[in-house]
């Protein structure tokens, strides 16, 4: 069904048996010694998961794909009973844009079409029709194990929290859905300065990146927790260091410069390690992000600082720093709070997500990075 279970130590396994055998009449097992027996309320669950596996496996067969994620199931059903984008896109609090582009998505992703569009709406395509009965059936069964488990274990997946994240982690909520982590939202915010935004003081959960020389203040009564580190590369013309592996920032200082706008962290981060090199840059250009910032990069008119795996892919030129820079991203949240175990996950789902870019984007770096432990923790095989 599309979820991926974490690994999880044997000392973890006993504690949630214990668990589950120490409920009263709310308990899925009764032990006796060592063993362990279902009750009823045990055998219920049981019996969700084989109803659930039977509709999964007969819309695998239906559509030929092994893997079915329940969002996207949740997706699908929703805009089949809505009729419409628009109204699915209400009813599961998600812009219309986004919806859309999801529904493509699966479609590509199962190898069918699955609606009709027309001027009125979205019809449910012929397969689609014989498709529904076993997605609303998976889906059924997977909302009341997830409501049973969260019954049972509520300080290890709270609902309702919030998320304030730097920039958009593409697929964390959905990963988080389907990690029984329900309704988590995800705010994303901008940080122009050093210090905490409103809506980061007002989250449970909090995702940014600490720029080099330019890092973020951490409020105090917060804990935080490295998710990975990368060194800083630069953005150059392609007729510049062609060839190189690395760079030092000292060959840069009679280019133009292209940083975020005055007074951002991004900048204040750029003049910093520039005077920290011998040189004050000559920033020409301030549109880091968005299109225009990219035209001038693609261009050649000016050069950028970046990471490792913030590099765009195509045709932008990137060479690594011989200075050691780093920009860590941090994941925060309140110290001794619910949202605890939560962002330990988010930490860990940052650091997977962003081991497997390295692994498709730059295999060397990343080899190279868990060649030097002491250095790059975060890296380390596990």
């Amino acid at each position: 069904m599309g979820t991926r279970w974490p690994f999880v130590s044997a000392t973890a396994v006993r504690k949630r048996l214990r668990r589950l055998a120490g409920c009263g009449g709310m308990a899925w097992l009764h032990r006796t010694g060592t063993e362990y027996h279902l009750t009823d309320r045990g055998r219920a669950a049981l019996g969700s998961v084989s109803r659930a596996t039977a509709a999964a496996e007969a819309i695998a067969a239906l559509i030929g794909v092994d893997v079915v994620a329940i969002r996207h199931v949740r997706l699908v059903t929703s805009v089949a009973a809505a009729g419409s984008i628009s109204g699915a896109a209400r009813h599961l609090g998600l812009p219309q844009p986004a919806v859309s582009a999801q529904v493509t998505r699966i479609e590509r992703r199962w190898g069918n079409t699955l609606f009709d569009r027309t001027p009125k709406g979205m019809s449910a395509s012929p397969l689609l029709v014989e498709l529904l009965p076993h997605l609303q059936r998976l889906e059924k069964e997977a909302s009341r194990l997830s409501a049973a488990i969260m019954a049972d274990d509520t300080t290890f997946v709270p609902g309702g929290l919030t998320v304030a994240s730097e920039f958009g982690c593409t697929g964390l909520v959905d990963a988080l859905h389907d990690g029984g982590f329900v309704n988590v939202r995800q705010h994303v915010v901008t940080i122009p300065g050093p210090t905490w935004v409103p809506a980061m003081l007002a989250a449970d959960i909090c995702v940014y990146a600490d720029l080099p020389l330019a890092g973020l203040a951490t409020p105090a009564g917060w804990d935080t927790i490295v998710a990975f580190e990368d060194p800083a590369y630069v953005l150059l013309p392609s007729n510049v260091g062609a060839g190189r592996t690395t760079i030092a920032l000292c060959e840069l200082a009679d280019h133009d410069w292209l940083t975020g706008p005055a007074g951002t962290r991004n900048q204040r981060s750029v003049l910093a390690v520039c005077q920290a090199a011998g040189f004050v840059p000559r920033i020409r250009f301030t549109a880091l992000n968005g299109p225009s910032g990219r035209h001038i990069l693609k261009d050649g008119a000016a050069v950028a600082l970046t990471s490792a795996t913030l590099v765009p892919p195509g045709a932008l030129h990137a060479v690594r720093l011989t200075e050691d820079l780093r920009v860590r991203v941090t994941v925060a949240w309140r110290h001794g709070g619910q949202a605890t175990p939560t962002a330990e996950w988010v930490a860990r789902w940052l650091r997977d997500r962003r081991v497997g870019q390295l692994a498709e984007r730059r295999p060397h770096l990343l080899a190279a990075l868990r060649a030097d432990p002491a250095r790059w923790p975060n890296y380390v095989l596990t």
